[in-house]
This record gives C-alpha cells, sequence and structure tokens, in this order.
C-alpha cells in the first residue's frame, strides 16, 4: 500500500493488530522521527466517548516520565481526506494515538523461550516502571505480554516499554467502575468491580500471573 498522511504523519504499513485497533509504522513527516500509530477500529472506535478516552490516554501518560513507560506524543482522528486516501483501510471518525516505535514487537510476540536472567531484569523494569506510575497515583489494570513493548537498539529508546493505558485507573477516584481488564490476568478486586478494593496490588496481581 502506498504511504497515506495522517495529521503530521505518513503511514507506511501495519505492523500490529489487536481486538481494538491497528498499529502501523509511520514517520513524522517533516521531523523525521519514526513512530507507531495506533488507529482504534471495530466497536472501540465506535463506542460513545472514544475520542474522550483516548485524549484522557494520553493525558495519563504524559503525567509519567520514565524510560519503562512508552512516550505518547499524539492523538487525533482520521478524517475523510485520509480515509478516501487509504482505499479502505482506514474510516473517516477513527481515533488515533501516535507514539514511539518499539520494532521488537511485545513479550507475547518473543515466546516462552525466557531463562531466568531474562525473566529477572524484565521483572526488574516492569517493578520500577509500575513504582513510577503507582507513586503517581496511576494503576495500569491491563498489564498483560502484549501490553510490554519491545525496543530495539535502533530505536528511540531501547528497553522494554509498558504501554496501553487505556483502562488506568486515578487512586484518587474511589466511583465503582465496569468490570474491565484481561481475565487471564485480572487480579479478584478487579471481577468484582468495586473501585474501593484497587490500588498497586492489583497490577502487582497481574505481573504475578506474568511471571
Amino acid at each position: 500500500m502506498h504511504d497515506v498522511a495522517l495529521g503530521p504523519y505518513l503511514l507506511h504499513e501495519p505492523i500490529g493488530r489487536g481486538a481494538s485497533g491497528v498499529v502501523w509504522r509511520a514517520v513524522h513527516a517533516s521531523q523525521g522521527l519514526a513512530v507507531a500509530v495506533k488507529v482504534l477500529q471495530g466497536a472501540g472506535a465506535r463506542a460513545l466517548g472514544a475520542e474522550e478516552a483516548v485524549r484522557a490516554e494520553v493525558e495519563t501518560v504524559a503525567a509519567l516520565s520514565h524510560p519503562g513507560i512508552v512516550l505518547l506524543f499524539d492523538q487525533g482522528e482520521v478524517n475523510a481526506a485520509t480515509a478516501a486516501a487509504s482505499r479502505g483501510a482506514l474510516e473517516a471518525g477513527q481515533p488515533y494515538l501516535a507514539m514511539e516505535l518499539c520494532s521488537g514487537g511485545s513479550l507475547a510476540q518473543l515466546g516462552p523461550d525466557f531463562g531466568w536472567r531474562e525473566v529477572a531484569a524484565t521483572v526488574r523494569g516492569l517493578l520500577d516502571a509500575l513504582a513510577h506510575a503507582h507513586a503517581r497515583g496511576v494503576v495500569h489494570r491491563d498489564l498483560k505480554p502484549s501490553n510490554v513493548l519491545v525496543a530495539g537498539p535502533e530505536d528511540l529508546r531501547p528497553g522494554l516499554k509498558l504501554t496501553d493505558f487505556g483502562v488506568a485507573w486515578s487512586l484518587g477516584d474511589r466511583r465503582v467502575r465496569s468490570v474491565t481488564g484481561t481475565p487471564r490476568y485480572m487480579a479478584p478486586e478487579q471481577f468484582r468491580g468495586d473501585a474501593r478494593d484497587l490500588g498497586a496490588w492489583t497490577d502487582l496481581y497481574a505481573l504475578g500471573c506474568m511471571i
């Protein structure tokens, strides 16, 4: 497919697909910076308040500054001209996020062939990133291998990056929310849907499942 202009970015090719959207390899047209652009699709893109949810994720991650947490650069919405130029790959109104490119994929794609040293280094890195987020009142709530990206030596910031803060929760918010997360990694309090029981331990439970 030919390159498609989306805001200040040129989309090159899809590099990942999930239930909520497609991730594209892209470049900032004027700065030449390689980025990843996640475009929400399906029910996630059509949901009421989807654009506000994307903006909230950007604001959440903007308050965090840690080498183990992915950088988000921008957010926006696919316009009609971009949708037409994409020849059906994009639809008008789809929200998108632009973030640092992690060319190594995710932990889920690396498979189970980890030795103890690799496991220990991975866990230490994730604990450090989570400690940074928790100290600033942010609970991730969806920690799993596919939400840990791997930036290669040629990328902007090599190493593991915690990503997808779309369902992150503030420790100062005690309202009861709907049940959300990935069941295989969810702590009991997430299944109950009671915000009063959520905390740093909720993410640590998920990390234990990952280990």
